[in-house]
């Protein structure tokens, strides 16, 4: 634990944050302390929303006067969640698929890659907005839950090729080892190699392809609530003010849909920006230390696992013993025998 103190801290401070926003409706005001104007004793109009930082607004408004800093923490669990849990899929069906096929089909790994090149050379954000285009726009009308496990869908569908890939290569350059070439000689089956050979490197893999994919993940939801994709989709009249008919707005008020619902307002209160893009800031910064930490400690734990594998294998007394029933000599000894 002495070696993860930065994931520690960091898994804590996201767990805190997603703690407070789940645990929202029970504390926090359904109207997000909502207040249009300001009047004073005398009923004068002196301030309409949105109204920049204050005692009173730590974080803002936005310009239906609802609190920025009660948004952002009622729509933290939406993003956290739809990212943990696109990065977790992504990494499950790429995985098991990139191992399938360097193990058992091996002849499938050239046509998958040859069917998926383009989608190296074609960046994510159109992707994902071509085939997000049903769900695009204001869609009231149609169950939250339909349109939200069809984001999903396609936001896993977007990462799986690359991790498949990156899946399948690393397994290959694991199966070419000399100690999984040895159990391979020793007739070793494949589920056997897979459980006992391959399964300490992968987990420590998976478990820096699923950070990996979290800061994919989060930078996609970013870039598509930009352009109007938001998770959960839309509500019209969300945003009221000088425009008819009125902005489109976010339903569940996740990160991505604060900064695309506020975006034309950037120059009028760009803190209505800066708020959600903050928070995206927070969590990137923290799950990139935790990439970097279990990086380093994860090319010591693999260098421990290929030299106790060495150790294994390495000559004592002349003669080179194997897991088994046999042992292997060099010839010069063999001589001596002769």
């Amino acid at each position: 634990m002495i070696g993860y103190k930065k994931t520690i801290i960091g898994s804590a401070i996201l767990l805190f944050l997603l703690v407070a926003s789940i645990l929202y409706p029970a504390y926090g005001p359904a109207d997000f302390n909502k207040n249009v104007m300001i009047t004073d004793e005398q009923g004068k109009v002196i301030g309409k929303a949105p109204f920049p930082p204050s005692l009173e607004h730590p974080f803002g408004t936005d310009r239906n006067g609802q609190d920025m800093h009660l948004l952002f923490l009622y729509g933290a669990k939406f993003t956290l969640i739809t990212a943990f849990g696109v990065a977790l899929l992504r990494v499950l069906f790429g995985g098991m698929l990139g191992l399938f096929m360097s193990i058992w089909a091996p002849s499938l790994k050239n046509v998958f890659k040859d069917f998926f090149m383009t989608m190296r050379y074609i960046p994510s954000i159109f992707l994902g907005l071509a085939l997000m285009w049903p769900v695009i726009g204001a869609v009231e009308g149609v169950p939250i839950s339909s349109v939200v496990s069809f984001q999903i869908i396609m936001l896993v569908f977007i990462g799986i090729p690359t991790v498949t890939i990156f899946s399948s290569d690393v397994t290959e350059q694991l199966l070419s080892q000399s100690f999984v070439q040895s159990s391979y000689l020793m007739g070793a089956s494949k589920f056997h190699i897979l459980r006992k050979q391959l399964m300490p490197y992968i987990r420590s893999y998976g478990i820096l392809l699923l950070v990996q994919q979290l800061l994919s993940t989060l930078q996609l939801i970013m870039h598509l609530g930009i352009f109007g994709v938001f998770l959960g989709g839309q509500t019209a009249g969300g945003i009221v003010g000088y425009d008819e008919p009125p902005k489109p707005a976010s339903l569940s008020n996740e990160w991505a849909g604060l900064i695309g619902q506020n975006l034309f307002d950037f120059n009028r209160a760009p803190w209505t920006i800066f708020v959600p893009i903050l928070g995206f800031f927070i969590v990137i910064f923290i799950v990139n230390s935790i990439k970097k930490e279990l990086e380093e400690n994860m090319q010591g734990e693999l260098q421990w696992v290929k030299s106790r594998k060495k150790k294994e294998t390495a000559p004592k007394d002349g003669r080179m013993t194997v897991k088994g029933e046999f042992e292997l000599i060099n010839k010069e000894q063999s001589r001596g025998y002769l």
